[in-house]
């Protein structure tokens, strides 16, 4: 009898244990996965980076339901319930895979805030209520399009208060500014900035549009770090004329100079996800390959697209982790496997940020962020939310191009 007993508190140990261990991986896996997929025509979504959990679809699938979205139930060992989660079918989408790099040249609606200075303790344009990342849209009745624009509005002020328009998060503010003699001039006691200029690399191409994708992060400002507006932006061809190699703690970049100063195309959105926009012309040589979603990319080998001197060339790396839920933009780990590429560069550098990730015969992502204290290492972004950002872009183009017309 005792023995029974005995047996029966190591069995309900067990059990307790097991309910215990349950509970932790089921909330684990539902805090990992996402609610929501993009599943391309008729296919059916797995988790290739998920182990242990099978997904199977709610009720028998018809040729009616592949048109819509479905509910699929996630299961843990096939056997217990986690979450129920929804596939969204879209159209098989077809892009052309980047790699070539192009300048980038934006302006500001006005002029940005970005820095603040005292004029013998003062600082005007903090007394105002101005601050970082404001955008100046006039001054004084004068519509400001650039640094120097700002500056003869404030000297015309003769000392006398101006009011000031700005956008700040995108709504208008009235502000009331006195500007400050001194040593002749009439200063605010604010560093602006009217433009930003770099070089990236495109990811992909969308044929019918002519639309790109690139950078995969945004433009910010060097002083403030903010997303720097996109007024108006223009693309720009450039040539790559060399190469400073990557070091642990000294990420190295990509060196080049714009060769010509008409542009190839114009820029529409500068934003967390990258830079968007249409070209006049997409190369014909590029390769084509099926959009991949966040749920089809597997731990394990893949491949990088880049241009480091005069060829577009495809090197290996190592997908080594997957945040599936990560709502920005480091929705991977990377490590550069190719020994060209490690020998020429070092690992990753600034100015390959956009280049592609092939995996499986298919776009999955592209090169972010390098890691500062190991150079062959570094972040990627998810390509479909790229993708989905170059759709809101698109839709935005034809929207204003209707008003155009109608007007």
């Amino acid at each position: 009898m005792e023995k029974m007993k005995k047996t029966f508190r190591i069995l309900s140990l067990l059990s307790a244990v097991f309910s215990a261990f349950l509970f932790v991986a089921i909330g684990y896996f539902d805090s990992i996965i996402p609610d929501s997929f993009y599943v391309s025509g008729a296919g059916k979504l797995r988790l290739n980076s998920v182990k242990y959990v099978e997904v199977r679809a709610s009720g028998a699938e018809s040729p009616a339901m592949l048109e819509r979205d479905t509910q699929s139930e996630l299961m843990l060992l096939g056997i217990f319930p986690i979450k129920t989660v929804t596939a969204s079918r879209t159209e098989p989408v077809q892009l052309l895979a980047g790699g070539t790099p192009f300048g980038i040249k934006l302006e500001a609606n006005g002029a940005v805030a970005v820095d603040f200075f005292e004029i013998d303790g003062r600082c005007p344009a903090r007394e105002c209520g101005l601050t970082e990342g404001d955008i100046i849209i006039s001054a004084g009745g004068k519509e400001i399009h650039s640094n120097q624009s700002f500056a003869d509005s404030i000297m015309k002020s003769g000392g006398e208060p101006i009011e000031l328009i700005i956008d700040r998060n995108g709504e208008k503010m009235n502000l009331r500014l006195t500007a400050i003699l001194d040593d002749g001039t009439y200063r605010a006691g604010v560093e602006i900035r009217d433009s930003s200029a770099g070089i990236g690399t495109i990811t992909f191409y969308e044929p019918m549009t002519k639309m790109f994708a690139g950078l995969g992060h945004p433009v910010c400002d060097s002083t403030t770090g903010e997303i720097f507006p996109c007024g108006k932006g223009l693309v720009a061809p450039v040539e790559i004329t060399g190469i400073r190699k990557s070091e642990n703690g000294d990420p190295g970049e990509l060196q080049g100079i714009f060769t010509n100063s008409k542009p190839i195309g114009s820029i529409v959105k500068n934003c967390e996800e990258g830079v968007y926009g249409m070209l006049t012309e997409i190369p014909t040589d590029r390769k084509s390959y099926p959009l991949g979603f966040k749920q089809d990319i597997s731990l394990g080998a893949a491949t990088v697209i880049s241009t480091l001197g005069d060829e577009t060339q495809e090197y290996s790396i190592e997908i080594e982790d997957i945040n599936l839920t990560d709502s920005g933009t480091r929705n991977m780990v990377i490590r550069v496997t190719d020994e060209r590429l490690l020998s020429e560069a070092g690992g990753i550098v600034q100015g390959m940020s956009g280049s592609p990730i092939i995996q499986d015969g298919k776009i999955i992502g592209a090169v972010t962020h390098v890691f500062v204290k190991d150079t062959t290492g570094g972040y990627a972004i998810f390509s479909e939310k790229m993708y989905d950002e170059l759709l809101s872009c698109r839709m935005k183009e034809c929207a204003y191009s209707q008003l155009s017309d109608a007007a």
